[in-house]
């Protein structure tokens, strides 16, 4: 209660969760207010998450993009993510791109399909491994038609054997134009540089 002077001593409270009280000196109410809202103030707005809503937002997220160095999972039988390009003639937007900090790009997925392979630096550009695959099947397989992982319409085919079969001609600098046969019969129209193995 006040004093002779009307004045309330220091007293600790109100109980925790009530940040006001009132008193009355006989001239009607009057509210008071902690001394510690400063205080608390300062604390609520230092802390990292005082309301939980960045960790409401990134268990939620989690769901759609996990954080650096977490495990995607994926349900089987979908997509883990899909890129729609406004035209396949576009040529120059990329739907998935690698660059450096100063912008320059590297490996990328252009609008149009293609892939494009740059590596930073002295790096294996490209490293396909097939460890369970065998003769009869193909690591690397370019149809004449759309792409499928069971089309036979081959026109180049490296095989888990490490063999490698063309549908044309092969051209390099320590083949050229020779051709080679083999079978019990010579070849029917041979030109010269032409080689035939015989067998049987």
């Amino acid at each position: 209660m006040a004093d002779l002077r009307g004045m309330v001593p220091s007293f600790y409270g109100p109980p925790s969760g009530v940040e006001r009280i009132w008193v009355d000196f006989g001239a009607g109410r009057v509210g008071l207010v902690s001394t510690t809202v400063g205080e608390r103030l300062v604390q609520h707005q230092a802390a990292a998450d005082p309301h939980q809503d960045r960790a409401f937002t990134n268990e939620r997220l989690l769901s759609f993009l996990p954080l650096a160095g977490a495990d995607l999972q994926v349900p089987a039988g979908t997509d883990w993510a899909r890129w729609v390009v406004p035209s396949t003639a576009d040529t120059t937007g990329s739907a998935w791109k690698v660059k450096t900090v100063d912008g320059t790009p590297y490996t990328r997925v252009l609008n149009s399909g293609s892939v494009l392979v740059d590596t930073i630096g002295v790096r294996a550009a490209l490293c396909i491994g097939a460890p369970a695959y065998g003769s009869g099947q193909a690591v690397i397989n370019i149809t004449n038609s759309k792409a499928t992982t069971a089309t036979t319409a081959s026109v180049f085919r490296v095989q888990g054997d490490g063999s490698v079969v063309s549908a044309g001609s092969v051209t390099a600098t320590n083949v050229g134009s020779a051709r080679l046969f083999s079978g019990p019969n010579a070849p029917s129209s041979p030109k010269a540089g032409d080689v035939w193995v015989q067998y049987a």
